[in-house]
Order: structure tokens, then C-alpha cells, then sequence
């Protein structure tokens, strides 16, 4: 339609929403209709209401078929506005579920801030120490997230070796390590769960987790030093906790923990290996370590290097 008569029926839905009784389904549908058409458009009036509804997200775990809220959200983002961190978190995990909605998931790769979910406490404090680092570190945190895979491409690997070289091997180790020590502590921002649902407040948000499993990788890019070596053990046995109705927290971070340990060649990471091998129960995660100690020790027993 022509901008003037989109105009035109932006300001009848902004009339038929205030015309409208407050519980009248023709308000949402009003509201609906206005994020559908405004793109582009003076300011529609109705922004403070379209954030109340977004607002309702913000302490959900995911959410299923999200046209009204896709609605709103392209709304926000059309008029140069970014989403509420923890609106824009709920729309980053239902992009990541497996009944994903695919309109939920294009509004989702619009979402550049915050680097990381808000809601937990070694993001949280990740992100509050973000404007005091160099920018560099935004560009790392970013990269991290993008590992959906169990074992990162040599793309992706020599990408992140050149914003280590930028941000400093010591600099890494120091600051992000005690963001791991953080790694399963109580939410920041609980979230509402039903009687029949996994306890989503103790497990791992899921954007945040593939951060994780960045994270862990990139330690294993680091010079060897004994901190990171327990960091990443840590890490896999705190991933491996269990959740009422869930299960292990989340079985691909604790997976990536021993990939990065299996990476360092030096005694350290044996030592860490070995210890928890006799403390994982998880059968994927102690199969991969009963495997890499099977591969040193073989290794040891030709004589050759094991990396």
C-alpha cells in the first residue's frame, strides 16, 4: 500500500485500540495489524503498549507460534529500536527450539544486543564488564556463541586465534575465568514454569550454553596453564548436574569442556581427564574421555605426541 494510506490506517487501529474495551480481543488484533503495517512509518503511537506486550516474554523459557509477538518485535526493530534484553533472550531461545517458528528465528538474527542472554550470572557479569574492556572482546563473546556444532570448523578456529592474538592469552585466562566460576549459579531473572515442565531455571539457557561451548574451546587455544585445566573440568561436571524433569544440565557443554581438554597437550589436561573419569556417570561425556585417555596412552606407548 501507498505510505499515506498505510498512514491513514495506522491512525484508525491507534482510534479502534483506544475505542476498544480493554479486555476486547479487537485491541490485540488492532495492535497486531499496526506492527504489520507501520514499517517505515512516523512513529504509530502505540510503542509503550506493543513493549508492555513484548514484556510478557521476558520471563518465559521459549514460546511456540509468535506471529503477534513477531508482529511487535519487527515493530521495535523497523523504528531502530533494540528489543529488551530479556524480551530479545526468550526470542533467541525459541529460535533454538526444535519446534522453532521460522518468523520467530528471523527476528532472532536481528538481535545483536546484548553479545550474550541476560538471566544468568556469568553473563551478566560478563556483560558488565564489557564496556570497560577493548572492543575486541565484544567481537570474541560474539564468535563464541556462534558454536552449534560439537567440534568447531578451522574456520571458525583461526577466526577465533586471531581475536585471542588481539584481546591477550593472559587477559582471556583472567577475565573469563572466574565468569566460569559463575557457570549454574541461581538466575538473575527467574522464569515462570509450569507444574509440567523441566525446572528451566536451573539448567543452561541454550544461546548462552552455545557461548559456552565457544569459551571452552577458545581456552583450549591458550598456552597451557593449570587454571584453565580445572576451569573446563569444572565446567563439565557442573553441566553434568542433574535437573528435575530434565536431566543433565546440558551434555553438549560438558562435551565441549573435554573436547578443549583433549586439545591441551601438556600432563594438566591428563591429570583432569583422569579425574573425571572416575567422577562422570553421563555415558556420551565419559565414553569421549575414556576414549582420549585411551588415545594418550597409546600414543604414549609408540612414543609419538598425542596433538
Amino acid at each position: 500500500m501507498p505510505a499515506d494510506d498505510r498512514q491513514r490506517l495506522a491512525k484508525a487501529l491507534v482510534d479502534r485500540y483506544h475505542s476498544a474495551a480493554a479486555d476486547s480481543p479487537d485491541r490485540l488484533n488492532a495492535l497486531t495489524l499496526l506492527g504489520v503495517l507501520s514499517h517505515g512509518l512516523d512513529e504509530d503511537g502505540l510503542c509503550d503498549e506493543r513493549l508492555r506486550r513484548l514484556d510478557t516474554l521476558s520471563r518465559q523459557y521459549s514460546f511456540g507460534y509468535g506471529m503477534r509477538f513477531v508482529s511487535f518485535a519487527e515493530a521495535e526493530l523497523a523504528a531502530g529500536r533494540q528489543l529488551p534484553p530479556a524480551v530479545a533472550a526468550a526470542f533467541r531461545r525459541a529460535a533454538l527450539d526444535r519446534f522453532r517458528d521460522s518468523h520467530v528465528s528471523a527476528v532472532a538474527k536481528q538481535l545483536t544486543e546484548p553479545v550474550l542472554n541476560v538471566g544468568e550470572q556469568w553473563a551478566e557479569q560478563a556483560l558488565a564488564e564489557l564496556p570497560g574492556l577493548a572492543a575486541s572482546w565484544r567481537q570474541l563473546l560474539a564468535h563464541a556463541t556462534t558454536v552449534t556444532a560439537a567440534k568447531p570448523s578451522a574456520r571458525w578456529e583461526k577466526a577465533g586465534r586471531k581475536l585471542l592474538d588481539e584481546t591477550g592469552a593472559d587477559a582471556v585466562r583472567e577475565t573469563v575465568l572466574p565468569w566460569l566460576t559463575l557457570v549454574g549459579r541461581p538466575r538473575t531473572l527467574a522464569l515462570q514454569i509450569d507444574l509440567n515442565e523441566a525446572d528451566y531455571n536451573q539448567a543452561y539457557d541454550p544461546f548462552n550454553a552455545n557461548a559456552l561451548r565457544g569459551i571452552a574451546c577458545l581456552l583450549s587455544l591458550l598456552p597451557p596453564h593449570p587454571d584453565i585445566t580445572s576451569a573446563l573440568g569444572a565446567l563439565v561436571e557442573t553441566s553434568l548436574d542433574k535437573v528435575p524433569r530434565l536431566g543433565p544440565r546440558n551434555p553438549k557443554v560438558a562435551n565441549a569442556g573435554v573436547l578443549a581438554l583433549s586439545r591441551i597437550d601438556h600432563h594438566m589436561a591428563w591429570d583432569e581427564l583422569s579425574r573425571l573419569a572416575t567422577r562422570v556417570s553421563h555415558r556420551g561425556t565419559l565414553k569421549l574421555i575414556n576414549a582420549e585417555l585411551e588415545a594418550r596412552a597409546k600414543a604414549l606407548d609408540t612414543g609419538r605426541p598425542r596433538l
